[in-house]
């Protein structure tokens, strides 16, 4: 598989620098976290129908999701992942 390059490094605006090689911050404990959530989430044994304590309620699989996407793009916008590499 080809490595892409980021086509947000190319523009020269101010208002995109977010989406830019270290352009975000990583928050590796809350991608954890959200990910932890997700397994909970779809290990519990009443799939969100009951309200146990320790469960999460099934509305919340779409945010934790969207959580979970969003901090693994900033890990990789941070440069902190290509450390890794």
């Amino acid at each position: 598989m080809t490595m892409k390059e980021n086509p947000a490094n190319a523009i020269k605006d101010t208002m995109w620098t977010f989406l830019m090689d270290k352009g975000q911050k990583a928050n590796i404990p809350a991608l954890k976290e959200y990910v932890y959530d997700l397994i909970q989430m779809t290990t519990q044994k009443d799939a969100g129908q009951r309200k146990a304590k320790q469960n999460i309620p099934w509305d919340e699989l779409e945010m934790t999701i969207m959580s979970i996407v969003i901090e693994a793009t900033c890990l990789v916008l941070s440069g902190e992942l290509d450390k890794l590499e």
